[in-house]
């Protein structure tokens, strides 16, 4: 297996000069250019993959972190009886790109600039030589347990996936605010291995003081970095996204990727985010508002399509703020726990008013303090003070 910080196959050695002149301008931390032959289909020759390497040899070549046990988040480039397959992790937590041509599938939309491309879907795979495209097309069956059922199991699968992701680390960081989602990754860790809670702040914001009190509350080490007008500008000259960002993917960039480097200098060996619980779990306002207005469907509908929206753009985000500094893992994306969020009925998620009910009752089976685990908080772009920041 390889493990590397992005791969690309090519059909063709001209293809794959091109990534490789593109791959020498990325910033991966710790990886290094490799070019290989692909395996032979038959008689064919598959072509040239380009990887940016940080151990391994040998298909498949893996962007992201999978485990013996199956568990991960990933973008796959693997062999198959009838050619290579690349392929995305349930969530989407890693980017996966195919050319319009046909001709190259890259894990990184930086390999071939000014291309015409598309994203593959969250959970999907693509057979590179014909080009043909699966989904995960799998129905999750309704929960059907009470709302303590759901809880108590929602608690158990969270705690295997913060578990699975800290096997064997001895220091790891958290991007840390002081609310309900990484409160409850933060301390998860906190029982296996020593957690460092990095936050970024502006000056006077909520979470200026609100991380630093939570990190206390739990005993966690904490490390914060002060964002200003100059630091936020040095961050967004370094962005390079596949989309144009709004004011919301700028300010959350600057803030993973100050985290990240606070990570890498605390000496942590990954970081993780809280990503994904909002969609998952009815987290922002808007559900609650078409709950109110159109019901239960509409409200479920629209956390789905966020879920979807993620793995085509909130990961691709978070996960390239982060990586030229530490290499990020987002436990609540790890299948079980988004499979078992994406079954649970709305009325367990926005509950007498209360968003995230099913969550909040989960952190306090987890061993949150009940003031953390209940306290309602704002957006981390804004109880940071980024987006004022910017405006």
């Amino acid at each position: 297996m390889i493990r590397c910080g992005a791969f690309c196959f090519a059909v063709d050695a001209e293809k794959a000069e091109v990534a490789a002149k593109s791959a020498r301008r990325l910033v991966v931390a710790g990886a290094k250019l490799r070019v290989i032959d692909a395996p032979r289909s038959g008689a064919r020759e598959e072509g040239k993959i380009v990887s940016l390497d940080y151990a391994g040899s040998g298909l498949p070549a893996v962007h992201g972190w999978l485990s013996e046990e199956g568990q991960g988040e990933y973008s796959l480039l693997s062999p198959t009886e009838s050619g290579l397959e690349a392929s995305r992790d349930y969530s989407g937590t890693r980017p996966l790109y195919f050319g319009s041509s046909g001709s190259w599938v890259a894990s990184d939309h930086r390999f071939f600039p000014g291309e015409e491309r598309e994203q593959l879907p969250r959970g999907a795979k693509i057979h590179v030589t014909s080009g043909k495209v699966r989904v995960d097309t799998q129905q999750v069956a309704r929960f059907e347990g009470t709302f303590d059922d759901a809880a108590v199991r929602l608690a158990a699968l969270i705690r295997e996936s913060v578990r699975a992701r800290v096997t064997g680390k001895r220091r790891v960081a958290v991007a840390f605010s002081g609310g309900l989602d990484s409160s409850i990754v933060a301390h998860c860790a906190s029982t296996r291995t020593k957690v460092i809670a990095c936050s970024v702040a502006a000056e006077g914001s909520t979470d200026s003081k609100v991380a630093r009190e939570a990190a206390s509350a739990l005993g966690l080490e904490f490390v914060g970095a002060k964002a200003d007008a100059r630091a936020v500008n040095m961050e967004l000259l370094k962005m390079d996204l596949p989309f144009e960002p709004s004011a919301m993917d700028k300010s959350l960039w600057c803030i993973y990727s100050m985290a990240s480097r606070l990570a890498a200098e605390s000496g942590a060996e990954i970081v993780m985010l809280g990503q994904l619980a909002d969609e998952l779990f009815g987290g922002y306002a808007k559900y609650e508002a078409a709950l109110r207005r159109d019901g239960e469907a509409e409200a479920g509908r629209m956390m789905s399509e966020d879920v979807d929206q993620c793995g085509m753009r909130g990961f691709v985000r978070d996960e390239a703020a982060c990586r030229k500094w530490c290499e990020p893992r987002f436990p609540f994306a790890q299948k079980e726990v988004a499979a078992f969020g994406e079954c649970l009925p709305v009325s367990f998620k926005i509950r007498d008013g209360v968003r995230k009910a099913v969550l909040r009752e989960a952190a306090t089976i987890l061993g949150l303090p009940k003031e953390t685990a209940s306290k309602p908080k704002k957006a981390a772009q804004y109880s940071s003070g980024l987006m004022k920041l910017l405006s």
